[in-house]
């Protein structure tokens, strides 16, 4: 039997890598090579080219909104051409890519987890219709806040090192002093977080796309029911005793973090009404 890929999308700073994780050691393969956040490169990889070709980023996705059925088809025949090709190597890793010539193959549980996918998955539903769709959503502050520490982590760590100046004399490629200079400023972080969560509202009516949705703060709480949905998804067995040790772990107190912090509560307080946390339920958290 052929399994159908298992696609997660959501904003960063979620809980898609969590997420992820959690089902990669129930059983479902997300990837060989992956990077740090879990993310698999060779889908990464082919969602940045995508992004690339309308001049969009994954902090900055405003012209995917621009892109025609012409685009579509042509990106959706070079997908096609990419999950057939060596590089499928970097998904499958050498022994599985011997015994499969393209991902369609597949007959065991697998999928993927990519932010990106969030406005590319319509590109990867021409070439798996039957995909499973989990979007995971997490309060916008959080997402903000989180996003915002982690740029001002990357610049703390940057070095002008040896290939950084390499980099500086050809003028190519990024040296690494922060991977986003907008979501520096919170209030464009909760935008960006708007965007995202649009995106998925707006495939899900266009598309009639039957999508798992995931709170990630009801999740921390309570991971059972969800993992029991994907896992029927997926065709997996539950196996309860290997459900329980893989979840001892997740850590309840990363919900609304954001309340111990005067600050963010009261950015909180004056957006709290907008129409993506009154449709999210995040409108009445204090």
């Amino acid at each position: 039997m052929r399994f159908s890929p298992i696609i997660i999308l959501g904003m960063h700073r979620s809980g898609t890598t969590m997420l992820s994780k959690l089902l990669e050691q129930l059983g479902i393969f997300m990837g060989w090579r992956k990077e740090e956040n879990n993310e698999a490169l060779f889908f990464l990889k082919f969602n940045d080219w995508i992004l690339e070709q309308v001049n969009a980023t994954w902090d900055n996705p405003y012209n995917y909104r621009f892109v025609d059925e012409s685009f579509k088809d042509l990106i959706a025949s070079l997908a096609e051409k990419y999950i057939k090709s060596i590089r499928r190597i970097e998904y499958l890793g050498f022994k599985k890519a011997l015994k499969y010539k393209s991902l369609k193959e597949l007959d065991f549980a697998w999928g993927w987890k990519d932010p990106r996918n969030t406005f590319t998955v319509d590109i990867w539903l021409r070439i798996f219709p039957k995909a499973k769709l989990i979007h995971i959503y997490r309060n916008p502050i959080d997402v903000a806040e989180s996003l915002r520490k982690r740029t001002f982590k990357y610049r703390e760590n940057f070095r002008w090192n040896f290939e950084n100046r390499l980099k500086f004399f050809l003028l190519k490629g990024s040296i690494g002093y922060g991977n986003s200079v907008r979501v520096m400023n919170i209030y464009e972080g909760i935008q960006l977080w708007n965007e995202y969560v649009s995106r998925v509202f707006e495939l899900e009516k266009c598309y009639e796309l039957n999508i798992l949705h995931i709170k990630y703060e009801n999740f921390l709480e309570n991971p059972l029911p969800d993992i029991k949905k994907i896992l029927f998804m997926a065709n997996l067995n539950y196996d309860i005793n290997r459900v329980s040790d893989v979840i001892k772990n997740i850590d309840v107190k990363r919900k609304y973090a954001f309340l111990l912090n005067k600050e963010l509560v009261d950015i909180y307080k004056a957006i709290k009404k907008d129409k993506n946390l009154i449709q999210l339920g995040y409108d009445n958290i204090i």
